[in-house]
């Protein structure tokens, strides 16, 4: 009985330590990260690893980095081993959508969207993420679908305005493209209506 006390008690004092660095190490690596010193930031988070390889929450954190650093494939490599220890988190899911749209990988993108959206339907971000990769796929119609349900759930993105403006005009319909710098007035965004509108206008005069 004496022994198994001693080894709980020493189990938990070397636990307490672990959590305790891991926690320490955390910080110094936000920390790093909000000084844009990443290089910094990735040895902490790494050591965070070594010490807990299940740590998804540091495999995150350095999938944002190695993105901001464009290095796509490390940045893929983190988020896929997010998704392996966490199959339902959001933010592996959605920002691995965006690396893949970042590098063309259009398909990819809307696999990787859809399952962020089965997590949480409510993210007017993933479906205005859809909507610029349908448009680049020259989807209009599915791009059109989307943009508006992103300003069903947040009227206040205005992105979204624009982008789905832009996507009636590339599929022909300038009328209805003209209309969403009439609603972006009409909301008070003078800014995001004219450059709406003056994107229009270069448009027609490269055709």
């Amino acid at each position: 009985m004496k022994k198994t006390v001693v080894f709980l008690f020493t189990f938990f004092v070397l636990f307490k330590g672990f959590c305790g660095e891991v926690a320490d190490r955390f910080e110094r690596a936000n920390a790093y990260v909000k000084a844009q010193d990443y290089d910094s930031a990735i040895k902490e988070y790494e050591k965070i690893i070594k010490i807990n390889p299940r740590h998804s929450v540091a495999y995150l954190q350095l999938g944002l980095i190695y993105g901001l650093k464009k290095e796509y494939n490390k940045a893929v490599d983190c988020y896929q081993k997010v998704i392996k220890l966490n199959p339902a988190s959001f933010s592996a899911y959605y920002n691995l959508a965006l690396i893949l749209a970042a590098n063309s990988d259009y398909k990819g993108a809307i696999r990787y969207f859809m399952k962020a959206r089965a997590i949480n339907p409510k993210s007017h971000r993933v479906y205005y993420g859809l909507g610029l990769v349908y448009s680049s796929l020259r989807d209009y119609k599915n791009a059109i679908r989307v943009l508006k349900k992103c300003i069903e759930i947040n009227p206040g993105y205005f992105d979204a305005y624009v982008a789905l403006g832009g996507a009636y005009f590339r599929m022909g319909d300038k009328a209805a493209a003209l209309k969403e710098v009439k609603r972006l007035r009409s909301l008070g965004r003078e800014d995001y209506a004219q450059a709406l509108l003056n994107w229009i206008n270069e448009s027609e005069r490269k055709k």
